[in-house]
């Protein structure tokens, strides 16, 4: 499995198209915290400053790192390359896993670089500019675990969404416009039938306010927004996985 899961890394890191998502996913949000804390007006800062602004960015990263899942498997149906993987590794459920394993270290890695460099440097701004008083708060550590876990999960609900379509340009328009259009339509239209109590259950936006710094009106709750969200995504594996062992390549 070690193997594997290097064997995997390697395709991964050696893929343009994948360096180039990699970097934009970093370099947005950071580029949009350091700005902002250089140009906002230094008396309306606060404690929530930097973290509201690198969470509210960071939803940039967890869509990018999607796209970035997507590519990982995509591409090797593009290219004809699953066919060399699969003869290699005939068991495809470790073949699966290992991609995720890769994923994950890759968008949980990544973004926590991105919390690090991103809190750190936005404080050393303000701090510069003559901010005064306490830079933090007691809930942004929970918010930025939040973010990682994000991360994770839309690069394996990427993989697999793209494992189902083999297509990179029709999987990133699902996972894409999932969040941003179907969400909002379907949950529009429940919402008439059935109760205005139906958005709380859509997926992607009971995972996406797990983001923010109060969870006082999340109605699961941080870690249960996340979790709900995290099982839609395991559902979508499994699903993404069956038809991966049982589809030619």
């Amino acid at each position: 499995m070690i193997a594997l899961i290097r064997s995997e890394w390697i395709k991964l890191r050696t893929v343009r198209s994948n360096i180039t998502m990699s970097c934009f996913a970093v370099a947005l949000p950071l580029l949009i915290t350091l700005l902002t804390m250089a140009f906002r007006n230094i008396d309306s800062v606060d404690e929530r400053s930097v973290s509201a602004v690198l969470l509210g960015s960071g939803s940039l990263s967890v869509l990018l790192f999607g796209i970035i899942g997507v590519l990982a498997i995509t591409q090797e149906y593009s290219q004809g390359t699953i066919r060399l993987t699969l003869a290699a590794n005939p068991r495809r459920t470790r073949v699966f896993v290992a991609k995720g394993i890769v994923l994950a270290i890759l968008s949980g890695g990544l973004t926590a670089f991105i919390i690090l460099v991103g809190n750190t440097a936005g404080e050393a701004i303000l701090d510069s500019r003559g901010a005064i008083g306490k830079l933090s708060n007691d809930k942004m550590g929970q918010a930025y675990l939040a973010m990682i876990a994000l991360s994770i999960l839309v690069s394996l609900l990427g993989m697999a969404i793209g494992t189902l379509t083999r297509n990179p340009p029709s999987a990133v328009a699902v996972l894409v416009l999932w969040p941003l259009l179907l969400e909002s339509l379907i949950g529009g239209l429940l919402s008439v039938i059935i109760s205005d109590q139906i958005f709380k259950w859509m997926p992607f936006q009971t995972g996406l306010i797990a983001l923010q710094l109060e969870d006082s009106d999340m109605d699961f709750g941080r870690w249960g927004s996340v979790g709900y969200f995290g099982l839609w995504i395991l559902g979508v594996s499994l699903f993404a996985l069956a038809g991966f062992k049982r589809r030619d390549a």
